[in-house]
């Protein structure tokens, strides 16, 4: 076997997996807001507050994400999309932004 047909036999084996990666653009996506507003010692903490939401609305998370930024919650928005390996139910979780109280002041 030559290594030109080598690497077709291997771009043909990488396409004909593509169904198992759901990160594709053609799937709706969906995104995990979560926030916290914690105040005090780690060991007691006088104030540890925490949402999760979840969307397919990027936009209306990051309006969620800016109203409890504004009383005092950091917010971390995540791209939710599915890993082929090591569980196919898992999800993996993409960093999208980060908002906190202390960079909205500036």
């Amino acid at each position: 076997m030559t290594s030109s047909s080598s690497l077709s036999w291997l771009s043909l084996s990488l396409r004909d997996m593509d169904d198992i990666d759901d990160t594709r653009r053609s799937r709706p996506r969906r995104y995990r807001l979560d926030a916290r507003r914690f105040r005090g010692p780690l060991h007691a903490p006088a104030r540890n507050d925490h949402e999760q939401h979840e969307s397919d609305d990027l936009a209306a998370l990051v309006e969620l994400a800016r109203s409890l930024v504004a009383d005092g919650f950091t917010a971390w928005i995540y791209e939710r999309s599915r890993s082929p390996v090591p569980w196919p139910e898992a999800w993996d979780l993409r960093l999208v932004t980060q908002l906190d109280p202390d960079r909205a002041r500036d």
